[in-house]
């Protein structure tokens, strides 16, 4: 891949009015939500397919992933505007369904600190009054902000086809070959992926060996004389600096070359000093 400087990374974002600007024209702000309300309430029995709505096929695939990942008994899929379930009715099928806390998490990642969705904790507010009995909450954004770039910096990744390059002399653990070695430089990642990795051996000094990597798929290393397997995401959030040749493989190697050199005998020579 080509120097860093040859690639630029735009961020697409969904707008959003200033606050100033809500509260100096409240009327045309009510306009327009009277506005999406009468396009939503059209729309939202309207069948659906993969095809016609990707956005919700999309969104119960993640749902099935949390479902999978978190191994929660329940997981719901609740539509702010345009489809449905509501938002309201996920949550009361979640109480159906015997749950007495519900965690409502939005999918959208960033908001500049004001809810993305800014009707969404007044419907959540409007459920627990009606259901004091149940604890209900709002998990609203901004998510971890260090994930989140994660997110963004492994699908540029993936979209470019190779790592990102790195600074000088340090590269991530997944570009390392089979048989190649290197000692931790850091970690990078959210608090909780750091600390697992910290906790497995890979800490800055620890030196680590790559045993496996196809170059998809997880990979396996040997650090602190223990063989661990990786997610590539994962492996991608140790950054090594890479050593010429591991310790043991250069034994081997410079055994290979001299060893039998050195067993030889000469034939006139005895065993015995």
């Amino acid at each position: 891949m080509g120097n860093a400087d040859d690639l630029g990374v735009v961020l697409a974002v969904s707008g959003w009015p200033p606050l100033d600007w809500l509260e100096e024209h409240p009327e045309a702000w009510e306009h327009l939500e009277a506005e999406e309300e009468h396009i939503s309430a059209r729309v939202r029995d309207r069948p659906r397919t993969p095809e016609t709505d990707p956005f919700a096929a999309e969104t119960e695939l993640i749902a099935q992933g949390v479902r999978h990942q978190g191994d929660y008994r329940v997981v719901e899929v609740g539509y702010n505007r345009y489809a449905r379930p509501s938002l309201e009715e996920a949550i009361e099928r979640a109480i159906q369904r015997g749950c007495k806390r519900v965690v409502v998490v939005p999918t959208s990642f960033t908001c500049g600190g004001v809810p993305v969705e800014l009707d969404m904790p007044r419907k959540v507010a409007t459920v627990q009054e009606q259901h004091p009995e149940v604890e209900i909450i709002y998990a609203s954004p901004p998510f971890d902000r260090q994930r989140h770039v994660d997110l963004i910096v492994h699908q540029v990744e993936r979209h470019t086809g190779a790592p990102m390059p790195d600074a000088a002399g340090v590269r991530r653990l997944h570009a390392l070959k089979v048989g190649e070695t290197g000692v931790v430089a850091d970690l990078i990642g959210g608090r909780d992926l750091v600390s697992r990795l910290a906790a497995l051996g890979f800490t800055p000094g620890a030196s680590v060996m790559v045993a496996q990597n196809f170059g998809r798929g997880p990979i396996i290393v040997t650090v602190r004389d223990t063989r661990i397997a990786l997610g590539r995401g994962e492996a991608g959030k140790i950054r090594v600096r890479p050593t010429e040749w591991p310790p043991h493989r250069r034994g081997r190697r410079h055994a290979r070359r001299h060893g039998a050199r050195r067993g030889r005998r000469d034939p006139g020579t005895s065993h015995e000093e």
